[in-house]
């Protein structure tokens, strides 16, 4: 089987990812939750949201752990803005990014690196892609595991 070429493969490590259910599908929702993050220091550095069937916009985020003091306001504030809005916070997460060029173009890509981290059982946390780049949100556990089923399928430089 000729492995797909790609243009490399990112990590970030340590961090922790917030499910952030039930906020309004209006708009700014998401913004003015965003916005307490930043508000209180934290950088997001991962970002997918969806409407789910009921209508409520759910939003996950990844951010860097530690200062545990200011992440806790973040999300007490986020908590505050929002009647009926609940969270999950997972720690011990990694972001894992394959990078382009031109994946609009390929036919595939993103098929191909989910099934290769989920035929190992690696459950995948989130997703999200864009013109030159696919990421997922996975436990640190199976980062080596993960990286190297990546290997397995992509030519990476």
């Amino acid at each position: 089987m000729k492995k797909e070429s790609i243009g490399g493969i990112i990590v970030n490590e340590d961090l922790t990812f917030v499910r952030i259910f039930d906020l309004p599908d209006e708009p700014d929702s998401s913004g003015s939750a965003l916005e307490e993050f930043c508000f209180y220091g934290q950088t997001v550095n991962f970002i997918a949201e969806n409407v789910d069937i009921r209508g409520k916009a759910n939003l996950s985020v990844t951010l860097h752990q530690g200062e545990l003091e200011s992440f806790n306001k973040a999300i007490d504030a986020i908590d505050h803005l929002y009647d009926e809005v609940s969270l999950e916070v997972i720690d011990n997460v990694c972001l894992v990014t394959v990078y382009g060029p031109h994946f609009k173009e390929r036919c595939g890509l993103a098929a191909t690196f989910f099934r290769s981290i989920g035929i190992r059982g690696i459950n995948i946390l989130s997703i999200s892609t864009s013109i030159s780049s696919i990421s997922a949100i996975i436990e640190k556990k199976h980062l080596q595991d993960t990286v190297t089923a990546l290997r397995d399928v992509f030519d990476v430089p």
